[in-house]
């Protein structure tokens, strides 16, 4: 008895805080409650626009109550309520005229539940052969954007009051939009009638035990910041990094139980843990500074909490970098924008951001910034529960779109569950009856079917559902987010439509990706590259990486959180690349002065060449000249100027580390031509004056007078010319050689610098292919220059070369054989390969300019 006067005497109090109210409200909008001061239900028209228009209404938009829904799917008479096989279970729900999801949910799953079974409705019963129907009385209670909040919670509240008074058969209240639920409470005690609402905050439910008829949809939105928490307390633990270490900073307002309740939950569990907490509480409707300007609108005073939010200082006591904060606020809109903007100009770098908004209509209007955000809420769109009708709660929303022209959020969802719920309840607690008394328990047990719900453990579309003590839901944890690369979520249909997606982090069972921790504004700048002040001030994405490539000639060695890099020292550098972790110091191996003693060689032998040219002039009329053919002598001491030419490309044909190599690899393509067309031209000429010789000794044997002129000749020198010059013009078209410069070994000598043994040379792919062909060339006039010589040696002393050129052609021989496999052996060695080259075609061209000086022996042999 005690309890019940309890429970009247609540009633009594909460109906004169109302009437309080209007009259209050009737005294600030008496127009609101001209005409139909009753409001009664009965009096009430239908709604002459749809549900989406109406909640389109702004402040200059008057609407008067109506009725938006009234679904009666019954065969019979309307005025029966039941018949022998089918019950009819009313539904009441009063909104207002923005909260056009709450209600067109609830619309949908009531028209499927009428139409299961073959339009028979829901079987109950043992045996299944009772079915149930939902009558559906949805009203539109005004537009509080026209006469405001209080006015419309005053006339929602006589609404539905009225509604239940004259619907005698109304068994269920589904709850309005979050902050007009609280007047759907007084009602559903007054008329002992089970309301099922939709708010998150656990304030809401504190007091079931003078009002048990209060159920909530909702999971507890206070659990909203835990998992973000979580997995900082995670990623800590995983790096052996105390909690005491971390920051954890707090911005959250004072008004609005769900600001204050929610970020109050995130404060008490950090606390818990260890954390370094600082918490900012602030009246967002107070005028602090007294400058006319509430403090949700006041920017300097905004400034001043982000300052708090994430200060400047980023140094510990003994100078080393604290850890980037984690941020978390409960904020609006506008507020979270003054806030951001001021973290960016003082160059936060949270490792985490947990934002209300961040979830809401804000993150749409702000896709740069949303990068990495965290925020929570009820539903995500790619929970994967089920039910009888659909797979998903997004294809609710899909429905939802085809029939009433909108896109629809988690209150879409959650108001379709709401009916499914209550149908469940009622199988459930009908399942073991052979003869279902719907009438009759709502009648005289209706105090037993509302215990049932507490206990009821139900699979919805919106998830488990399952009451706690104080007859809220927390059958499942609430969904955690963040905004995450889309190419992260393999399955998400957005990848395609955006960079960053709303990923579902939590609950785990039904995450579709894992919380990207810390954001990368956060993480330390990997090797090569520091924080960017720029980035942090110019870009956008607050949490996006604020790392930059070190710029030329500086670096970082090791992960950093350094505001710019380390400059090379002298001497060293980054060889033209950006992002260096070290600096590099070459050592080229090149020729360097040693090419001096290379020109000094070519002048050496471009003079022997020069003093036998002019030799051959003055004694071209020498009987020992004539016979070794002058022409030929003139040609062979050219071909000795071409081939000794070569050394000057070769020195010339290399480039240091950070040269440009376009003129050395010319170089490299210059230099086998003019050795190789060198060496042809001298021994080409050798064959064909020896095979002049030849001929005419042949002849003289034989007793025959005959004329080889040296025209005849030119033609085998033109032809070896000719082969030579295919074979090399091939090489250059096809496989030319290039400049290339290779690491022969790296070693640490400084901190930070490193210095690397290089070693470059001129090469090609296939350069056998080309110069096996040449050397075969050149190998075939050596033989056959000298076996024609061979077989002229009996002739007299005066005429005769052979051993001269044999002699030279063995000096080459051994040149070469000594020269490759050396040059082979220290082919890294640029001063080594760069000598032996060097040698080699000196002691050649010089070895043929000998044949020249024996011609000088034989004619001081005999003219003198």
């Amino acid at each position: 008895m005690s309890a019940v006067r309890l429970i009247v005497a609540t009633a009594t109090t909460v109906l004169l805080l109302v009437s309080a109210q209007m009259v209050s409200s009737q005294e600030e909008n008496p127009s609101i409650f001209n005409g139909n001061s009753n409001y009664d239900f009965p009096t009430l028209d239908e709604c002459s626009e749809s549900s989406l228009a109406l909640s389109k209404y702004g402040p200059e938009d008057e609407l008067t109550p109506c009725i938006l829904q009234s679904i009666r799917d019954f065969d019979n008479n309307v005025d029966s309520t039941f018949n022998d096989n089918t019950s009819e279970i009313t539904l009441v729900q009063v909104t207002p005229s923005i909260c056009h999801n709450h209600r067109d949910g609830a619309v949908t799953s009531v028209r499927l539940l009428n139409q299961d079974n073959g339009g028979k409705g829901i079987a109950i019963g043992y045996n299944r052969h009772h079915y149930v129907k939902f009558r559906l009385i949805s009203i539109v209670g005004g537009n509080p954007n026209n006469i405001g909040n209080d006015a419309y919670s005053a006339i929602h509240e006589i609404i539905l009051n009225s509604t239940m008074g004259h619907v005698a058969t109304a068994h269920f209240i589904l709850g309005s939009c979050s902050w007009a639920a609280v007047a759907d409470k007084s009602v559903a005690l007054e008329h002992q009638t089970i309301v099922i609402s939709q708010v998150g905050p656990p304030g809401f439910y504190l007091g079931v035990e003078t009002n048990p008829y209060v159920f909530g949809i909702h999971v507890n939105s206070d659990t909203y910041p835990l998992p973000a928490l979580s997995a900082l307390t995670f990623d800590l633990a995983a790096k052996s990094i105390p909690t005491s270490s971390q920051q954890v900073r707090v911005l959250y307002r004072d008004r609005s139980e769900f600001f204050y309740s929610t970020c109050q939950s995130v404060i008490d569990a950090a606390y818990e843990k260890g954390f370094d907490v600082t918490e900012t509480l602030y009246n967002p409707d107070d005028d602090e500074d007294g400058n006319g300007v509430v403090n949700s609108q006041d920017i300097p005073f905004l400034d001043k909490l982000a300052d708090e939010l994430c200060p400047a200082n980023t140094k510990n006591d003994d100078g080393s970098d604290q850890l980037p904060p984690a941020i978390f606020a409960c904020v609006g809109n506008g507020e979270a924008d003054a806030v951001l903007n001021r973290m960016r100009s003082k160059s936060c770098r949270p490792s985490l951001s947990w934002f209300t908004t961040a979830t809401w209509d804000w993150a749409g209007d702000n896709p740069d910034v949303i990068p990495y955000f965290q925020g929570g809420g009820q539903w995500h769109k790619d929970f994967v529960y089920s039910d009888q009708f659909f797979n998903t709660g997004q294809e609710v929303i899909d429905y939802g779109l085809e029939k009433y022209g909108y896109v629809g959020n988690y209150d879409h969802v959650v108001s379709y569950s709401m009916p499914i719920l209550i149908s469940k309840l009622i199988e459930s607690f009908f399942r073991v009856k052979d003869l279902p008394d719907v009438a009759g328990t709502f009648q005289d047990r209706y105090e037993q079917l509302r215990r049932a719900f507490v206990n009821i453990n139900a699979q919805t579309i919106f998830g488990p559902v399952q009451f706690n003590e104080y007859q809220r839901n927390n059958g499942r944890g609430a969904a955690g987010m963040q905004w995450i690369p889309s190419s992260s979520i393999s399955s998400t249909s957005e990848a395609a439509k955006s960079d960053f997606v709303l990923g579902c982090v939590s609950p785990s069972d039904q995450a579709n990706t894992a919380i990207i921790i810390p954001s990368p504004s956060g993480e330390a700048c990997n090797p090569g590259s520091y924080i960017s002040q720029t980035l942090i001030e110019t870009e956008s994405g607050l949490l996006e990486g604020k790392c930059a490539a070190c710029p030329l000639d500086s670096y970082t060695e090791e992960e950093n959180t350094s505001m710019q890099c380390t400059a090379c020292p002298s001497g060293t550098g980054t060889v033209f690349l950006e992002g260096a972790s070290s600096c590099v110091k070459f050592n080229e191996n090149l020729v360097g002065r040693l090419k001096i003693i290379g020109f000094v060689l070519v002048g050496v032998s471009w003079a022997m060449a020069f003093g036998f040219i002019a030799w051959v002039n003055i004694f071209r009329d020498d009987p020992v000249v004539k016979m070794s053919q002058p022409e030929f002598l003139l040609l062979i001491c050219v071909g000795s100027l071409i081939s000794s030419s070569s050394i000057i490309p070769w020195s010339l044909a290399e480039a240091g580390v950070e040269e440009d190599e376009t003129s050395a690899s010319r170089y490299c393509v210059a230099w086998p031509w003019l050795y190789s067309i060198g060496f042809v031209l001298m021994y080409s000429s050798l064959t064909a004056k020896s095979l002049r010789l030849h001929r005419i000794a042949d002849a003289s044997r034989n007793m025959q007078r005959k004329a080889v002129t040296a025209k005849q000749m030119y033609s085998i020198v033109i032809l070896f010319l000719t082969i030579d010059i295919v074979i090399l013009t091939a090489w250059t078209v096809v496989d030319p050689m290039t400049w290339s410069r290779k690491e022969m070994s790296t070693s640490i000598v400084d901190t930070g610098v490193i210095t690397v043994e290089t070693s470059g040379r001129c090469q090609s792919n296939n350069v056998w292919h080309f110069l096996g062909p040449i050397i075969a060339v050149h190998a075939f006039l050596m033989i056959i220059t000298n076996a024609l010589l061979w077989k002229v040696r009996n002739i007299s002393d005066r005429y005769q070369e052979q051993k001269y050129v044999a002699i030279a052609s063995v000096y080459i021989c051994e040149l070469l054989l000594l020269g490759i496999p050396v040059l082979f052996a220290v082919q890294d060695s640029a001063s080594a390969r760069y000598i032996i080259v060097t040698g080699v075609i000196f002691f050649t061209d010089t070895g043929v300019l000998g044949k020249c000086n024996s011609m000088h022996e034989l004619v001081w042999k005999y003219d003198t």
